[in-house]
């Protein structure tokens, strides 16, 4: 496709200017796309490399487009490049590596390998470790009375968390909370953007990774953790092994990727708490509601707004004409407040009841630690109410200039407590 006018569904509004996005996720925009063009060709606007795509917006279709392969996360189609950014990825480095830029079968034989860690019944064998971590951020911020909320809570929580879980020293966790703390995958997290500090950021992670697959592999092999598992095991299926390539690469992917979801969940959904006080109290009154309100936290910050993909043959979608090669963007955000499936979706609702939102995508590309982010955001919440009876919002909130995380860079809150 070609053309450089925005739809008018978009009103003005360009996808691919990150500054657009700093008032939080522009969600009376996608209710326009959803209504008037579901399915719609955004031109190149500010993208690095001058190309257009498609816009996915509705919920059934993109439940549909998920399961179909003719849309790749790797890429494909003629395309030099790929990945799940609206940019290019190079191939080799990014595509075609992170499990995340990976195609079945190959991408489920990883996935496999690597589940048993971050699978249900494992996190809870961990509870205790991480009900502690979660317990100890918030007292530290209770007992001062107010806090940053993601950067003083939610996000060196889900950075030590995931940490833990890929097993790093005990040690070497400062480290990486302040690396965690400073990008969003690749991205500077105030800029939103690419730049010397983030790439600079990026290869200090994946020189840490090699040195603890290193590690890993001189220990005892009794461990279970994630980076165990990928020093020492290897995929099934008589597909290509691994190569040690993708292994360092993969804990970058997962500090950043796996601390990501959580850590913007926990910070949008207090937010959200805080703006809704009877939500918190119903919840102090009955904690059975706290299932429901992590599913409804997850699904009103859709903490990755979009994935990309690539058609790698021709195809028809919904009527429109899709072309071997063209960029094919999944807005998940967007899905998540669409009429048709939730009743009254600007409403934040911790008793809502169904609530299939696709906060973790859909398909065989759902996020991988799903499981251990519901028990992430579960224990803080756990440790909030055994000491805050009101949160309060005491600031300007600022978000991050990221169409890719939806991130708070600012969250001022008070605590109230029975000592206030």
């Amino acid at each position: 496709m070609t053309g450089t006018e925005l739809p008018a569904a978009l009103g003005g509004f360009d996808l691919t200017d990150q500054a657009e996005f700093a008032n939080g996720f522009p969600h009376e925009v996608f209710a326009r796309l959803r209504a008037e063009a579901p399915v719609v060709w955004h031109p190149p606007g500010r993208t690095a490399d001058g190309e257009g795509f498609w816009v996915l917006s509705g919920y059934a279709d993109l439940k549909a487009a998920a399961e179909d392969p003719v849309f790749s996360s790797q890429g494909g189609g003629g395309r030099a490049g790929g990945g799940t950014h609206i940019d290019d990825l190079q191939p080799g480095v990014h595509a075609g590596v992170l499990i995340n830029m990976i195609d079945d079968p190959r991408h489920e034989l990883i996935k496999t390998m690597v589940s048993p860690p971050v699978a249900r019944a494992a996190v809870e064998a961990r509870m205790p470790e991480l009900r502690a971590v979660a317990e100890r951020y918030v007292e530290q911020a209770v007992a001062k009375g107010s806090a940053d909320f993601q950067p003083d809570v939610s996000a060196p929580y889900a950075i030590e968390c995931i940490a833990r879980i890929l097993g790093a020293p005990e040690a070497d966790l400062p480290q990486l909370i302040e690396w965690g703390q400073a990008v969003s995958g690749f991205d500077d997290r105030t800029s939103g953007k690419v730049n010397e500090s983030s790439a600079k950021v990026q290869y200090a992670i994946y020189e840490y990774g090699q040195s603890l697959i290193a590690r890993k592999r001189a220990e005892a092999a009794t461990s279970a953790d994630l980076m165990s598992v990928m020093a020492r095991e290897d995929i099934d299926g008589g597909a290509e092994p691994l190569s040690e390539y993708e292994r360092e690469a993969f804990f970058n992917l997962l500090l950043l990727a796996g601390s990501e979801p959580a850590r913007n969940t926990m910070a949008a959904g207090v937010l959200a708490l805080a703006q809704h006080p009877e939500q918190w109290q119903a919840l102090r009154e009955d904690r059975s509601l706290l299932p429901g309100a992590i599913e409804e936290m997850l699904r009103w910050s859709s903490p990755t707004p979009y994935n990309r993909r690539t058609a790698v043959r021709d195809t028809t979608f919904r009527g429109a004409g899709i072309k071997a090669g063209e960029k094919v963007t999944f807005w998940w955000a967007s899905a998540n407040r669409d009429a048709s499936v939730f009743d009254d979706p600007m409403r934040f609702d911790v008793r809502r009841a169904p609530n299939p939102h696709l906060a973790f995508g859909h398909g065989t590309h759902s996020c991988l630690g799903e499981q251990l982010a519901r028990i992430e955001i579960r224990l803080l919440l756990e440790a909030l109410l055994d000491r805050v009876t009101e949160i309060e919002v005491a600031g300007e909130v600022r978000w991050a200039p990221s169409n890719k995380h939806t991130v708070t860079l600012r969250m001022p809150v008070a605590f109230v407590t029975d000592q206030s």
